[in-house]
């Protein structure tokens, strides 16, 4: 056998052995966690607190006599506990069912993200905070024009915010970001009924419009 044939294995080997090399770095590579966005995470946990367990916590987290504590100012509960609770549940004196038959641990992160945001809240829970993008973005309250233009305007509100059947929008700096987002998440009974979208459009969709009814707020009454 020449020196040339008894050399092809190792130069095979050395071949091999690269493209091992190679295979190994892109899969560690494509493995690796993405950044997480915690804004949409705890943005995500909201809608199903506000879902799940308003019913005992009260809409702002503040808890009910009888029923649940309140999660305010609970800088005493860390996630891993917040995280158990949600999983475990509760016997006893508030008793509380366990989600982690029910929720996936997606859903349980979330839940956890919001819970613990709301431990650094006091008073009334402004979810304009929440947003998971600036509000006063002019691309997003174009986009919120838009919608609003095809979705809101023709019936009730008028194009522009104005001449509608329901109250104008122009001028209105008594309405926060929230009470904007509750409104068209959960709708309003009454006089100036109006259908819930939280149903229909994304949440990304419902904030844009929120931009955009902040923008018409900044505008003159006409």
């Amino acid at each position: 056998m020449s020196r040339v044939e008894k050399s092809i294995p190792q130069r095979i080997q050395h071949v091999l052995l690269a493209f091992a090399g190679i295979a190994l770095s892109a899969s560690a590579f494509a493995v690796a966690p993405p950044a997480k966005d915690k804004t949409a995470d705890t943005t995500a946990g909201q809608h199903r607190f506000e879902k799940l367990c308003v019913t005992c916590h009260g809409p702002s987290g503040d808890g009910a006599p009888g029923r649940a504590p309140k999660l305010q100012g609970r800088t005493d509960l860390t996630k891993a506990a917040i995280h158990d609770r949600i999983v475990t549940g509760k016997h006893g004196e508030h008793p509380m069912p366990p989600w982690g038959t029910v929720l996936d641990e997606k859903a349980i992160g979330e839940l956890v993200a919001y819970v613990s945001w709301l431990g650094t809240q006091q008073g009334k829970v402004e979810h304009a905070g929440l947003a998971p993008f600036d509000l006063k973005d002019p691309e997003r309250i174009e986009a919120g024009h838009k919608r609003f233009n095809k979705t809101c305007a023709g019936y009730c509100h008028g194009y522009e915010g104005v001449g509608g059947r329901a109250p104008d929008f122009k001028g209105r700096d008594d309405l926060t970001a929230e009470d904007m987002y509750q409104t068209i998440y959960h709708g309003r009974e009454g006089a100036d009924v109006m259908p819930p979208w939280g149903g229909a459009l994304s949440d990304e969709i419902i904030w844009e419009l929120v931009a955009y009814l902040q923008y018409l707020g900044t505008q003159p009454a006409e």
